[in-house]
């Protein structure tokens, strides 16, 4: 698959990205970061979600319950020793899965997600926008984008486990992931976008770099409401690390929201 590619200057090295204060993901800064103006854009290649495609980050999903712990195909991630000694086998992993409904809506030119799955007040995210920081509203009537393509401030992985998202209703979305061999020296270039076809779920292996699930505005005023609702599967222990695409590499992803 083509690499992204920057549409203005090139963006920082990962050296000088390095130097540079690490954004911290507050409640507040991930409701409603102060995003700087001027962000370069970088494309993000939309490409079919299939398992080939998906080779490396995860699989494409037909039902709901194709993977879970009872199964013994979802991934949990065994916690590291802190020491020399090794963890003994058959514990460090038996926290298993949480799972419940993850929300996503548009207010104008601001897409949140809302994770009602772990438990903790530090669930509800501004996933993207679709406009830049500097013209984006939050009125419909003034909004900049039409709600076709987003544009991506962040990223994060789970340290814990593997995750998965599957619709409540059949419709298309679009996930955006980013290698787990990259790990924390993940980079813009790295990111790939994969549109999910109605009726179908994504599962990503633990340690690939994504965020939320994307559902285009005109897909949800199809559903008849203005939300559109998925399961959503994961690790107990939720271990999230972040990484701020905006403050640390001055850019934005731009992901299509449609093939």
């Amino acid at each position: 698959m083509a690499a992204a590619v920057a549409s203005q200057a090139a963006i920082p090295s990962q050296a000088a990205v390095a130097e540079q204060p690490a954004f911290v993901f507050t409640e507040d800064n991930f409701r409603a970061p102060k995003l700087p103006a001027n962000l370069k854009v970088v494309d993000v290649p939309l490409v079919e979600a299939t398992d080939a495609a998906l080779e490396g980050f995860g699989y494409v999903l037909h039902s709901a319950d194709e993977r879970t712990v009872e199964k013994k195909n979802f991934e949990i991630v065994q916690w590291p020793a802190k020491g020399w000694r090794k963890c003994d086998p058959g514990c460090g992993d038996e926290a298993g899965t949480t799972e419940g409904r993850f929300e996503v809506r548009w207010e104008g030119d601001f897409f949140y997600g809302n994770n009602l799955a772990v438990a903790t007040t530090n669930n509800t995210y501004l996933d993207g926008l679709g406009a830049l920081p500097e013209v984006a509203s939050a009125d419909e009537a003034t909004c900049a984008g039409d709600g076709k393509a987003i544009l991506l401030w962040m990223s994060d992985y789970h340290g814990d486990g593997a995750q998965l998202f599957f619709p409540e209703r059949r419709h298309p979305f679009v996930v955006c992931l980013g290698p787990a061999a990259c790990g924390d020296d993940v980079a813009p270039a790295d990111m790939r976008a994969f549109y999910v076809p109605a009726g179908k779920g994504v599962y990503f292996h633990p340690g690939t770099w994504h965020n939320g699930v994307y559902v285009a505005k005109d897909v949800i005023a199809r559903l008849g409401g203005d939300k559109a609702t998925f399961l959503t599967r994961q690790g107990r222990v939720h271990s999230r690390f972040s990484a701020s695409w905006a403050e640390e590499f001055g850019c934005v992803l731009r992901v299509p929201l449609t093939l």
